[in-house]
């Protein structure tokens, strides 16, 4: 079996715990949400519709927080086999595109979520009539973390030293 190599964890670990514990949490509500509603519903018992929309809202949030999370991991989509053929030096200004493109998506989606949270964020959910906000304020979070972990990278790129720890 060959080992699997992934890229260097480039990410302060603080955010790294923070979004472990937060998604860990996250699912914990979407499992348990999903599970009374099973439950639920094999019974017939009645008020509790709410257990599949609050696993829904949970499991987008899941969503979002686990991909950041890949992408302080280095398990995110990568061209590593190309990326390792390269020298030291190209392999350190590849990181830098990468984090450039990755500001550039990010203020995107950032603009993006946020038109959404303006034109819709008042829209009550179908069940628990919840602002619709608490489901796209997700898509603005992960924005928001992938802006600041790209502008955490360019900033190691310029100023870090060499024998940092990332």
């Amino acid at each position: 079996m060959t080992p699997v190599h992934y890229a260097p964890t480039s990410g302060p670990r603080w955010l790294t715990l923070l979004l472990m514990w937060s998604g860990g949490l996250m699912f914990m509500v979407t499992f348990g949400s999903t599970l009374l509603g099973i439950i639920a519903r094999y019974f017939g018992w009645v008020g509790l519709e709410w257990t599949f929309e609050t696993a829904e809202i949970s499991f987008i949030w899941v969503t979002f927080l686990g991909a950041v999370l890949a992408e302080i991991r280095g398990e995110n989509v990568r061209f590593s086999s190309l990326v390792t053929l390269c020298s030291a030096e190209v392999q350190r200004w590849l990181r830098l595109f990468s984090a450039l493109v990755l500001l550039g998506l990010s203020g995107w989606l950032l603009s993006s979520g946020l038109k959404i949270v303006q034109t819709s964020g008042w829209v009550p959910t179908p069940v628990l009539r919840l602002p619709n906000a608490v489901i796209t304020c997700s898509l603005v979070g992960f924005a928001l973390m992938l802006l600041f972990l790209s502008l955490w990278r360019i900033w190691h790129f310029f100023f870090a030293r060499e024998d940092d720890a990332l």
